[in-house]
């Protein structure tokens, strides 16, 4: 079955905010969300960051939206269940109490609202996007460089694990639980050397292309500073009642 990966959902996706600009408009969205005392800025960060989500990944953005959903919601309920006070609602032993509701609420559209601009940013910005604006900011150049070549590292071994289980499953090597356990192992192992082979090449093919200590990244034109004004704007208002 074919999977669309996050690279291929960052490819597709139409943001109307381009560029670094993305980046830093994610992240200026996120700390006045985490800052905010007011519910209501959490409530207008999930409004503004799901619709520009959507309207940039559609149901690709809904999809990375949903897995952090499905860890927060449990997590939310036992908020509910075991925070004290006079009780709302109860149903046999269990008792939800009226600060359990309050604070589930603020809890929850606070936690929704950070997941929204996060899986936005995912769904937006491309990893060397992001490298390239904290290159910008006068972030060391060797954490820049360390942080692609890493970036760059996992991709590669991610696409070695899928061919290797491939391989794997079809010459049924997890058939059963000892088999799973023993394909499992030689796997790993094949991978650890597999990476350190991957490591050579590429350190050889650096080396081919002269490399001096400086790795290239992306520069996309910025765009949309209408839309992050006004969400910015609409998050300030809406966190301190301005």
């Amino acid at each position: 079955m074919h999977h669309t990966t996050i690279e291929q959902i960052q490819v597709a996706a139409t943001p109307r905010v381009t560029g670094r600009l993305n980046a830093y408009f994610a992240v200026a969205a996120l700390v006045l969300v985490v800052a905010a005392p007011h519910r209501l800025a959490y409530a207008g960060a999930l409004a503004c960051f799901g619709a520009l989500g959507v309207d940039a990944g559609g149901r690709d953005y809904l999809g990375v939206l949903r897995l952090p959903v499905y860890f927060l919601a449990p997590t939310l309920a036992l908020i509910a269940v075991f925070t004290p006070g006079p009780a709302a609602v109860s149903v046999g032993p269990l008792a939800v109490s009226w600060p359990g509701i309050q604070r589930t609420l603020t809890t929850g559209l606070r936690s929704l609202s950070s997941v929204t601009i996060l899986s936005y940013l995912i769904v937006t910005t491309p990893v060397p996007e992001v490298v390239g604006a904290l290159q910008s900011l006068r972030c060391p150049r060797f954490v820049v460089d360390v942080s692609l070549l890493t970036y760059r590292a996992i991709q590669t071994l991610f696409d070695e694990l899928a061919r290797l289980e491939l391989a794997a499953s079809s010459r049924l090597g997890f058939r059963t639980r000892r088999t799973t356990l023993a394909t499992s192992k030689a796997l790993a192992f094949s991978l650890f050397v597999r990476s350190l082979s991957r490591a050579d090449a590429l350190d050889d093919a650096m080396q081919a292309r002269a490399y001096d200590g400086t790795l290239p990244t992306p520069t996309t034109p910025n765009t949309g500073y209408g839309y992050v004004g006004t969400v910015l704007v609409v998050l300030a208002v809406t966190g301190w009642g301005v």
